[in-house]
């Protein structure tokens, strides 16, 4: 007979085995290729989000914190040709308040646009009505949560930019948030661009559309842009070369004008103070330059005698009249004017008087004495108002009363004669200093001159056409960006949930391929004398193992392509479950079913390999054992040789010994320690148990006189095959222990929140701003200024400085590419030493701070880049950013150098997760105009009284967008993601352990069928079937009894921590659901197989044997 035929007969005839055996294979690949579809379809979502949010948008130019002329936007489209879009837009960040229910949105994305913007979309076309100057839109995710319809009128607060920051000195008030009222003409869906968004987050921010022009009116900046957006069809280098050779003077803010000496020119800044790139490229092509900085004294002082508020002014001996021979440091030229009112001469002496700002806006006085070098004439030798830049609050007013600078003005203390002086002179200067000394008492982080002036090598050559060689826009702070190259890069490494749902389906796989290799095995025992025949004729080991692999192989095949429309309907599940029970694990998203035919062929693949080699590994004892062995159809095929009590000794005192060390280990730090010590008893003590039930059934063998029931002869017949009784009792054991002792992982934001190492950092309060808070609410002027001084409670806040990125926190489900930053002043954060450490860079000195850390310096990497030391949550940093300790991080600062922070230190799961912390220093270096606070944490000795304190906040500073809210329940939204998945792999590896349960039915059958012969004698004897019924479950319900309590004894160990604190964070009803279904579904299955067995004649066992 060939091998082919034998193979089809044995397929056939043994059909009920093999399909047995095809589904468990079927099962395994809908199982994988479920859960890689469920990747797959991720994936496919987070693309067509990305999509959405860009529709047809490619390179992009971001100012940043300046303003270019929207003509830029013109002059690109122009440079780059080939009909290339580019399209001007002005997009800032403000609040929504609808007018008819106070609800209110923080964050919200303020667009001003015009057409060309509407040419980036899918569509290509403005929205209906958009040619009306009142025409407003709102995207769908603003018009859910603000509650507006079209016709509804919205309270939009914005910041009024000003010419520099607020934290700068001179910058003039901080109260700057300006509300407009908006009357909804629309509401744009996907479509319609309505998910426009340059970041990589997966939930759309909530928008508002309207023409560039409105918004320009309302933020004071006609013409302006900060954004520009290219069409997809552009390069990225060649936008960028293009932006380069058509940038104007403008477009920086800056202006040039001549003097009164002759071919020197002086280039001033709207932004007032100058970066140092510019006063660098000037003196590339100046062939002689002077920086100039002016700054208000708030007094000179001669003896007695003072004058209020006075402009000063430093400069170098070149271009100019007044300061003519190089003027030492501590020496001053005095206007007659000033000279007059001190009554001071040549070689007197005079103090200044002037503040600088500090942290929070808060001014502290400093002052220097000088000696009188000269004295000159107002209005003679250049002495102008020229040399004074227009600092807000001080240039656009009509008098010294109106004067709002920024820093307080006695108005009691101005004169008849100061107020002739400003009538006359407005702000000119009453004092020249040397530039150096200038810059020693003024030079601040947003610059250390306020003007140059300068002659050209090259009179003849537009003075831009010379800057353009040796200054860049990124030099600046704006950057270029390839929005669709970032796009790809975010979906492509995102989080893989393929990966992730086949891990927690991981025992629903490995369940299916032990039934199956246990349906096969028990089929080839089943068979054993047919092998022992084959043998006999001749037939090679070899080759019968060969046939039992092609049947292998057949059923694998086809069981594997069945099991892909099983797969449908798991990855169909799954994305149901993420976007009702499961939300949390998916922030928010809703997903669409993908998927790739390579993921099909790779699934099916697998399935196949795993099968096979499963079975092969089964199947491959039996055709070992000789053929006469087989032929007489010996129940002794499993018998394996036993095994010595040492080794369940060994496995019992190491499990014991091992479980008592990790409970009663020295405490250690951290949650997360905490509980993985505890499950680590949990996992020994279930090591421990089975081998104490390998010891107990030890001694069952030993001879007994007597059977005095027939359960002491069912015990007998369990130990007797002691390898398969702990093979349920140890699965069983494990399953249960994995599925319930998984979930002491469980985080509960608000257990222990007032601790200092808790998540919360031991803050009471958190808040986040849309707009910058500027003054110091922890100083008396603060509080008194924002009616907190009435508050009777004690509490502190620590405010964070922000510099917006992706969120790299585990609510984003696209790989961050550049997170964002956070400034903590470094010595007060380490003072009040919050949050637990997991692991850092360098082992702090004893009682310091790991939050020193921050302040430490670190050398350059190999091409010169600065390092400055950083600080993020683990979960950031292992997940989202795939970074490990010692690992940097590249940024640009605003001048577009870049930077790299060095990662020095974890904090354990905390409500810092998503950014990375660095020092306030560091952060106002890098970043100086991101002025002001956003992030806010509050806490206080009494946190009960603290209520009424964070709700003042909120109110307070509601049209900054500010909202405090409890500490725990922001950690709680991020614990929420890691507490769903293990929900999921409860229920996941729950319904695995319930289904290998079905292979304890078939050990019972497998087990009966070995003793027909047997049970056959006994029913001859007089016993009655259902007698023998019983004894069989009783055998078996105790294999599966002890091994599913000892599974839960070692899992209530593991959770431990969590009963001993009121375990509200664990999902009581899922786990007794799951460990009722495998107790009682075990049972029941022991049940229906002991009876499907026992049918049929038992008499004819007798005669076989």
């Amino acid at each position: 007979m060939r091998t082919i035929r034998l193979i089809v007969s044995s397929l056939f005839h043994y059909r009920g085995i093999h399909l047995a055996v095809l589904a468990g294979v079927a099962l395994t690949s809908a199982i994988l290729s479920g859960a890689l579809v469920v990747g797959d379809s991720v994936k496919e979502s987070l693309r067509r989000n990305a999509a959405a949010r860009l529709s047809q948008v490619g390179p992009v130019l971001m100012g940043g914190e300046r303003f270019f002329t929207s003509a830029l936007a013109d002059r690109l489209a122009a440079e780059l040709g080939g009909g290339a879009v580019v399209a001007p837009v002005l997009q800032i960040t403000g609040t929504a308040l609808n007018r008819d229910d106070d609800r209110r949105v923080n964050r919200v994305q303020i667009l001003g646009v015009d057409d060309r913007f509407w040419e980036l979309s899918n569509k290509g076309v403005a929205p209906e009505g958009f040619e009306d100057e009142r025409w407003i839109a709102i995207n769908a995710p603003l018009a859910h949560r603000v509650g507006a319809e079209p016709q509804d009128t919205l309270i939009v607060r914005v910041e009024i930019p000003g010419a520099l920051s607020k934290d700068a000195p001179l910058s003039g008030e901080s109260e700057q948030a300006t509300p407009f009222s908006a009357v909804v003409t629309t509401v744009l869906d996907a479509e319609q661009f309505g998910l426009y968004s340059l970041k990589a987050e997966q939930v759309p921010p909530a928008t508002i559309f309207l023409r560039r022009e409105r918004l320009e009116a309302i933020l004071e900046q006609p013409g302006r842009a900060n954004l520009l957006l290219g069409d997809h069809s552009l390069d990225a280098a060649a936008f960028a070369a293009a932006a380069e050779r058509v940038w104007d003077l403008e477009d920086l803010q800056l202006q040039v004008t001549a003097t009164d000496a002759g071919t020197t020119r002086q280039m001033v800044s709207s932004r007032v103070f100058f970066d140092s790139a510019i006063i660098e490229a000037l003196q590339k092509i100046a062939s002689v330059s002077s920086p100039v900085l002016t700054y208000l004294a708030t007094d000179i002082a001669a003896g007695e005698k003072a004058t209020p508020y006075s402009m000063v002014t430093g400069v170098g001996p070149a271009l100019n009249d007044i300061v003519v021979d190089d003027l030492p440091d501590d020496q001053i030229v005095l206007s007659q004017w000033l000279a007059d009112d001190l009554g001071v001469g040549a070689g007197d002496a005079v103090t200044l008087v002037y503040n600088v700002v500090g942290t929070g806006r808060a001014l502290e006085e400093e002052s220097r004495s000088f000696r009188v070098a000269g004295i000159k004439p107002i209005g003679q030798a250049g002495w102008d108002q020229s040399w004074t830049p227009d600092f807000p609050g001080i240039f656009d007013v009509d008098g010294l009363d109106d004067w709002e600078p920024g820093i307080p003005i006695d108005r009691d203390r101005i004169r008849d004669k100061d107020d002739e002086y400003w009538d006359q002179y407005k702000a000119t200067p009453k004092a020249f200093v040397s530039l150096a000394a200038a810059r020693s008492m003024w030079a601040n982080r947003f610059g250390d001159a306020t003007a140059v002036r300068f002659q050209t090598r090259e009179p003849d050559t537009p003075l831009v056409e010379q800057l353009r060689g040796n200054l860049q826009l990124t030099d600046l702070g704006m950057a270029y960006r390839d929005l669709p190259a970032e796009a790809r890069s975010a979906v492509a490494d995102s989080f893989d949930f393929g990966a992730l749902f086949a891990s927690m389906s991981f025992f629903l796989i490995v369940a299916a391929l032990v039934l199956s290799a246990l349906v096969f095995v028990f089929g080839i025992e089943q068979r054993s004398t047919q092998i022992g025949l084959l043998l006999a004729m001749g037939f090679t080991r070899r080759r019968v193992r060969r046939m039992f692999l092609v049947e292998a192989l057949l059923l694998s095949l086809a069981g594997a392509a069945l099991g892909l429309l099983g797969g449908y309907v798991y990855t169909r599940l799954a994305l149901y479950g993420m976007s009702g029970v499961w939300q949390e694990a998916a922030a928010g998203m809703e997903f669409l079913y993908s998927l790739k035919p390579q993921t099909l062929l790779l699934s099916f693949a697998i399935t196949v390999s795993v099968a096979l080699v499963v079975v092969w590994f089964a199947s491959r004892r039996v055709t070992a054992i000789h053929p006469s062995t087989l032929i007489s159809g010996s129940d002794d095929l499993s018998l394996g040789a036993p095994s010595k009590n040492r080794r369940d000794l060994i496995a019992l005192v190491v499990g014991l010994a091992g479980a008592a060390g990790c409970l009663f280990a020295p405490k250690v730090e951290g949650t997360m320690a905490a509980q993985g010590l505890f499950f680590g008893a949990g996992f020994l003590m279930t090591v421990a148990g089975v081998a104490c039930c390998s010891l107990l059934i030890r001694r069952f063998l030993r001879p007994s006189a007597t059977l005095t029931s027939l359960g002491a002869l069912g015990r007998q017949h369990t130990v007797r095959r002691r390898g398969r009784s702990l093979a349920v009792i140890g699965l069983m054991a494990a399953g249960v222990f994995m599925v319930t002792a998984i979930n002491s992982f469980r985080l509960e934001g608000s257990r222990g929140a007032e601790r200092r190492n808790a998540g919360t950092g031991g803050f009471a309060y958190v808040g986040e701003s849309t707009l910058p808070i500027y003054e110091d609410l922890n100083g008396a002027d603060g509080r008194k200024k924002f009616g907190l001084d009435g508050f009777q409670e004690k509490f502190t806040i620590l405010p964070f400085r922000v510099s917006d990125g992706d969120d790299a926190s585990c609510l984003n489900l696209n790989r961050a590419q550049q997170p964002r930053l956070l400034g903590i002043d470094a010595g007060r954060i380490a003072a009040i030493n919050p949050f637990t450490f997991t692991a850092t860079l360098t082992e702090p000195r004893a009682g310091e701070s790991p939050w020193r850390l921050l302040a430490a310096e670190h050398p350059a990497l190999d091409d010169g880049t600065p390092v400055i030391a950083g600080i993020l949550d683990q979960n950031t940093a292992l997940y989202a950013l795939q970074k490990g300790i010692g690992d940097t991080v590249l940024y640009e600062t605003v001048s577009g150098q870049p930077f790299a922070v060095r990662i020095c230190g974890f904090l354990e799961t905390s409500l810092l997760q998503g950014a990375l912390l660095i020092d306030e220093a560091a952060f106002v270096r890098f970043f100086p105009d991101a002025g002001g606070y956003r992030f806010f944490l509050m806490d206080g000795k009494d946190r009960a009284t603290l209520e009424p304190v964070a709700s003042h906040l909120t109110r307070m500073f509601g049209d900054l967008g500010l909202e405090m809210r409890p500490a725990a329940d922001r950690l709680n939204e991020f614990n929420a993601v890691q507490n769903t998945y293990l929900s999921i792999f409860s229920t996941l590896g729950g319904l695995g352990v319930l289904l290998g349960t079905l292979g304890l039915a078939i050990i019972v059958g497998r087990n009966v069928m070995e003793r027909r012969g047997q049970l056959g004698v006994m029913q001859a004897m007089g016993f009655t079937r259902p007698r023998l019924s019983g004894m069989i479950l009783s055998e078996h319900w105790f294999l599966h009894l002890a091994g599913v309590l000892i599974g839960l004894g070692a899992a209530l160990l593991a959770v431990l921590p969590e009963l001993t604190k009121g375990a509200s964070s664990l999902p009581w009803g899922l786990l007794a659901g799951i460990n009722a279904a495998i107790l009682l579904g075990g049972l029941a299955f022991c049940a229906v197989a002991a009876r499907l067995v026992l049918r049929g004649n038992l008499m004819e066992a007798i005669r076989r044997e």
